[in-house]
Parts: structure tokens; C-alpha cells; sequence
């Protein structure tokens, strides 16, 4: 489990320095206010050894990047210098663009000064950039070079570890899903209405939901034994969802069930090009799982025999902090983190993300898993974001796309299960499907290989071609029956090659 950190490499350095290049730069009050940041770049054997000598954190990060910065050519040192408003050449530069508050200012300041910068560092200029080739290319090349130096050779040879679990340690518990059980309303359309306009629906379902919910009916459904642990309202659709559950075989004993209150909504709105958005009533402040009973001795002890836990981000922040803190107390099992909705508070510090052995997100759920992932063209892409999450500590990052699937276990190892040609237009519960198939893996293994992530895959597959929430999650059967047809598709495109 990914308790500990990894060694460093100079991908998940570099995507650090990235995010840090905008703005205002890689100054002491930026890195202090970007706390991942501060954590990664502090394990640096140069910026601990200026700790030694009596440097605060933020100052010695600067110090150590402005050292290797100093070693590269002259040119990628004249580009990072700028890029990340390192002042190497303060007393060079002819203007105060070169370290201007924004980035798109230095890096025109640079090109504007290329020549002269160069000479005055006693080398015969190279042909100036252009400030897209600069911000494209050339920038991130040097970057590279820089992460390179700060890492080391020794070091940058050492790939992650993903943290073995240890066998001993598991109970044959049942999973424990934390999330949102909701009462969902499901509108299918041909196309999404454009703003100010109306449409009309052509199919509809009104069905018990919420991402917790499904997680756990999609592993009951896959023969799981499995425990919601949500909060529900005292209403007709509070009551529509305990049945659903039970019906399900879902383990209900610590679902809540909030007196006066109305059980929280969604509005579902799915189009036939596969396109969905979801429109969230959470009712937070008068259902929501009881805090008391996540520091209580029994929800301990849920954790500690459970044989994984799936976390969604539906529930509050602080809600989520507390039930990290008990997984952290536990480190008996898996914890499976779907990174959906996009988090509403502080992103997961350091410590938190550490103890995340798979993260279930798409391309736009990684943006938000970073305090500082960016701004506008200068935003990471997935690949920085994964490197940054796997250095952080987290074991297997999974990007779920429409009929896409990537799986990143650490920053050289990376798994894409083979393209199924199927039609799946309806995306709305497939990261569920997913979530689900591969947590009945792990919960069954207590880790995933290469065969349970093509397992989910599918799984998530099957879903998208149903329309509805909960109801389109598959059984185990559907998932065999599914993949019988693409043995079957396998075979007569290999017999007609021949």
C-alpha cells in the first residue's frame, strides 16, 4: 500500500517545477503557499542539505534550483532562469520584463533580450525562439535538464516502488464503500440544449444513485460482500433508496437515515454522442454522515477488517479528511479513491495522497487533484499531473476516457488494455462500473494485476451502454458474456488476416 514515499524522479520533479513556473514564479511565498509542492521538492538531497545548514524550506528549495539552474548550458539556463524567475541574470538584464510578475512577460523579455543574455555569458547566441516554439518545445526540454541535475543519475535510475502489501495484515472483511447515496433523475436527450433553450427528453428513469451508492451496488452485483456508509434523508426517495440497497444486497447497517430532511438529488442529463452533466443537490448540512460515529472505536473497526475501502469525493471536506485519518490509523487495506466530483475545499495534502493505492479520475478530475496545476496554455497535461500524483505517494493512477482506459503505476511503468470497438454511448456510471469491478479484484487479491484492470475496463464498458445510473451496472455474468464477444471479434479478425 502506497504508505511511504517514493524515490524521487526527475518526471515528477520536473512537473513540479512546471506548475511553480507561473505566475509569479519559483519564489519563497509561492512554494510556501503550495504545500505539495513543498513537500516534494523538500526531499531533495540538495535542499536538505541546505536545511542543515540553517535555511527555512521555502528558501532552501530556491537556493538549491537557483545551484543546478547555474550548471546547465547556457541556454537552458538562460531559459529556466526566466521561465521560473530564478534572478541569475539580474545584473545582465538591460529591463525588468526579465522577471516580470507573468510568465508570457519574461518569456518575451527573454526572446527580446536572447541575444545579448548570451553573449554576456561569453557564448555565440543560438537563433532566438519563437514564444511558441519557446513555450512548446525549448522550455520544457530545459526543464527537463534542470529536474535531471536536482534528481541525479543515481537516484533518477530508481523507479517507484509500489508498496507490496502485506498479506498477514488482511481481513476477509467486507469492502466498505464511503460516499453519496442519492435519489437520481435521469433525462436522456438527443443533444445537450444550448444556453437559454429548452429540449425535449426521450427517455427518462428516476432511480435510487450517488457515486457511493453505485460503487457498492456495482460490487454486490459482482458478488462482492460490501457496506455503504452514506447518509440518506427520512423521505419517500430516502426510503425508495434503503429498499433499492437492501433488494441489492448491500450491507445497510450504518446507513443514516437524517430525521426531517430530504435525501439528497441529481439531475442526470445524458446525450446520445455519449456526452452527460450532472446536477448535484448534496443537502450537506442536514445529511451528511455523522463525524462522532467516523472517530468512533466501531468505524475503526470497519476499516480495519474491511477487505478495501472505496472513498468518493462526494462527501464534505472535512468529512474526507476524517475518514482518511482513520485509514491512516488502520494500514491494513487497499484504499481506492474515485476523484469525482471535483473536490469542493483544500485539494489532498501530501500526506493524504500518500495513502491512496488506486485513483479513478478523468483528465479533468486530475486537474483538480493539484492545488497548482496550472493556468490556462500553461496547464499540466495528464502525463505531469500523474508523474506529480505518483511522487507524491499515490500507488496506480487509472484516466478513464470515453471507451479510453490508462493506467499509470509509476513514471516508466504504464498499461493501456487493448481498444474494444463497441458502442457505448451512455458515460454517466462507467468510472462506477470501473471502480467497482476493480475493487472486487483487489478485495478478492488484495492487489491488482494486469488481467483486473482489462476486468474493469470492460466492466466499465458494458455500463456505458445502457442508459441509467445504478441500473446499468453490470453482473458478473454480463461482464463474461461481453468479453466472450470480444474473444469471439478477436478470433474472426485473426482467421480473416490469415
Amino acid at each position: 500500500m502506497a504508505w511511504d514515499y517514493p524515490p524521487m524522479t526527475a518526471a515528477g520533479v520536473k512537473a513540479t517545477l512546471k506548475s511553480l513556473r507561473t505566475r509569479v514564479g519559483l519564489r519563497p511565498d509561492r512554494i510556501t503557499s503550495t504545500s505539495l509542492a513543498l513537500d516534494t521538492l523538500e526531499r531533495l538531497a540538495s535542499v536538505r542539505a541546505l536545511q542543515d545548514q540553517g535555511r527555512d524550506r521555502a528558501t532552501a528549495i530556491v537556493e538549491a534550483v537557483r545551484e543546478a539552474a547555474a550548471e546547465l548550458p547556457v541556454t537552458d539556463s538562460l531559459i529556466v532562469d526566466a521561465a521560473l524567475s530564478l534572478q541569475l541574470n539580474a545584473e545582465m538584464a538591460t529591463g525588468g520584463d526579465l522577471y516580470a510578475e507573468d510568465l508570457s512577460d519574461r518569456r518575451l523579455a527573454l526572446i527580446q533580450y536572447w541575444d545579448r543574455l548570451h553573449v554576456a555569458r561569453g557564448v555565440q547566441p543560438p537563433s532566438a525562439p519563437t514564444t511558441r516554439s519557446l513555450r512548446l518545445d525549448r522550455e520544457d526540454a530545459a526543464l527537463e535538464l534542470l529536474a535531471g541535475v536536482l534528481v541525479g543519475g543515481e537516484l533518477e535510475r530508481m523507479l517507484p516502488r509500489i508498496a507490496e502489501p502485506d498479506h498477514e495484515r488482511f481481513r476477509a472483511g467486507a469492502a466498505v464503500v464511503i460516499g453519496a447515496a442519492v435519489y437520481d433523475v435521469s433525462c436522456l436527450l438527443k443533444e445537450m440544449p444550448a444556453p437559454n433553450t429548452s429540449a425535449q427528453a426521450y427517455d427518462f428513469e428516476e432511480h435510487p444513485g450517488g457515486k457511493g451508492l453505485n460503487q457498492a451496488v456495482g460490487l454486490a452485483r459482482l458478488g462482492a460482500k460490501v457496506r455503504l456508509i452514506s447518509a440518506i434523508g427520512s423521505d419517500q426517495a430516502g426510503a425508495e433508496i434503503l429498499g433499492f440497497l437492501r433488494t441489492e444486497g448491500v450491507d445497510v447497517d450504518y446507513l443514516e437515515t437524517r430525521r426531517d430532511s430530504m435525501s439528497p438529488r441529481a439531475i442526470v442529463l445524458a446525450s446520445k454522442n455519449g456526452t452527460y452533466a450532472h446536477i448535484g443537490w448534496k443537502n450537506e448540512h442536514e445529511v451528511r454522515i455523522s463525524n462522532t460515529f467516523l472517530r468512533s472505536a466501531a468505524f475503526q473497526s470497519i476499516i480495519e477488517t474491511a477487505s478495501a475501502v472505496l472513498l468518493t469525493l462526494e462527501p464534505p471536506r472535512d468529512t474526507i479528511a476524517t475518514v482518511l485519518e482513520a485509514v491512516a490509523r488502520s494500514k491494513t487495506c487497499p484504499l481506492i479513491v474515485t476523484a469525482s466530483p471535483p473536490l469542493e475545499g483544500p485539494p489532498l495534502s501530501g500526506r493524504e495522497l500518500r495513502l491512496i493505492d488506486y485513483l479513478i479520475a478523468n483528465e479533468q478530475e486530475l486537474q483538480s487533484m493539484l492545488e497548482d496545476a496550472g493556468d490556462d496554455d500553461d496547464a499540466l497535461n495528464e502525463r505531469d499531473i500523474v508523474h506529480r500524483l505518483l511522487l507524491a505517494g499515490v500507488g496506480t493512477i487509472c484516466v478513464l476516457g470515453p471507451n479510453q482506459c490508462r493506467v499509470y503505476r509509476v513514471s516508466e511503468d504504464f498499461l493501456q488494455p487493448p481498444h474494444a470497438t463497441v458502442s457505448t454511448t451512455y458515460q454517466s456510471a462507467s468510472k462506477d462500473a470501473f471502480a467497482a469491478a476493480l475493487a472486487s479484484r483487489i478485495a478478492a487479491n488484495h492487489a491488482a494485476a494486469q488481467q483486473d484492470f482489462h476486468y474493469a475496463y470492460h466492466a466499465m464498458l458494458v455500463a456505458g451502454q445502457s442508459f441509467g445510473t445504478s441500473s446499468s451496472l453490470p453482473t458478473q455474468g454480463e461482464i463474461a458474456s461481453f468479453e466472450e464477444l470480444l474473444d469471439e471479434r478477436a478470433e474472426s479478425v485473426a482467421g480473416g488476416n490469415q
